[in-house]
């Protein structure tokens, strides 16, 4: 028994545990590279899409645009989600087995005078153990932390696009089902072991013949026969089949620059 409540107790405790912790500095990787440069140019495109709010969502001023292009040995999943009260643009790195080496996401709140010097800009390294956050606040301050949690194998972010990575390096059949760790960071970040789920394809009336997936055992998404998000079960559907008004773009405010911020 008593072995049991120590157990017990410690797994209490590993639940409670503090996952972000504020340092003073992190070992900085760098850009990945291979062979030691960092492959220039666009690269190979692999995929894009366009998506946005349809009329069944309640919010019908989300615009989506994503795309996936290979890099010399790195695979590149670049997005920018526009919303009028937040706007982020988003990029994440993979390896040649496509798990995923950083992060960058930049959020942007357009209303703010001077939006792009206030624009909130973090940089996850996921090659190191703990992994490191790298912030740049609007005020410009900088600040580093690091996120216990152990090495995430998929990332979860703003936007739909990324989960198709995830999708595309589990290659399940429908009925199979993968449980992996992987990065949520849409709001705190956070590293847990997260269930993917194939569901049987349907044919879904906006946009034909689809693959289903479940993750969280609640958020629903659509793929081509590519793996590549084209919707998800919030509303969320290509561009071309939606019958409603487009919202007007939201300014870059200022140049996208992954590679050398925060």
């Amino acid at each position: 028994m008593l072995c049991v409540a120590a157990l017990l107790l410690f797994g209490a405790c590993k639940r409670f545990e503090r996952k972000h912790v504020p340092v003073e500095t992190l070992e900085e990787l760098g850009y990945p590279s291979c062979d030691g440069r960092i492959p220039e140019g666009p690269g190979e495109l692999l995929a894009e899409q366009h998506i946005r709010s349809g009329p069944a969502h309640n919010d019908k001023r989300i615009v989506e645009r994503f795309s996936i292009r290979r890099r010399g040995c790195l695979t590149v999943l670049s997005a920018r989600q526009e919303w009028p009260l937040g706007t982020t643009d988003f990029e994440v790195v993979y390896d040649e087995a496509l798990l995923p080496l950083r992060i960058w996401k930049r959020m942007t709140v357009p209303t703010l005078p001077d939006a792009g010097a206030k624009a909130e800009i973090r940089a996850y390294e996921l090659r190191t153990e703990p992994l490191g956050i790298k912030r740049r606040a609007p005020d410009g301050s900088i600040s580093f932390e690091q996120l216990k949690g152990g090495r995430p194998e998929a990332v979860v972010g703003p936007g739909r696009g990324v989960i198709s990575m995830w999708l595309r390096r589990a290659k399940l059949a429908p009925g199979q089902k993968q449980r992996i760790p992987i990065i949520d960071v849409r709001a705190l970040e956070k590293i847990e072991p997260v269930t993917l789920m194939r569901e049987p394809d349907m044919e879904h009336p906006d946009l034909g013949k689809v693959r289903v997936y479940t993750f969280y055992g609640r958020e629903t998404v659509f793929t081509d026969e590519q793996d590549v998000v084209i919707g998800d079960l919030a509303g969320l559907r290509l561009d071309r089949v939606v019958d409603l008004p487009a919202p007007p773009p939201i300014p870059l405010f200022g140049p996208i620059d992954p590679v050398h911020t925060p």
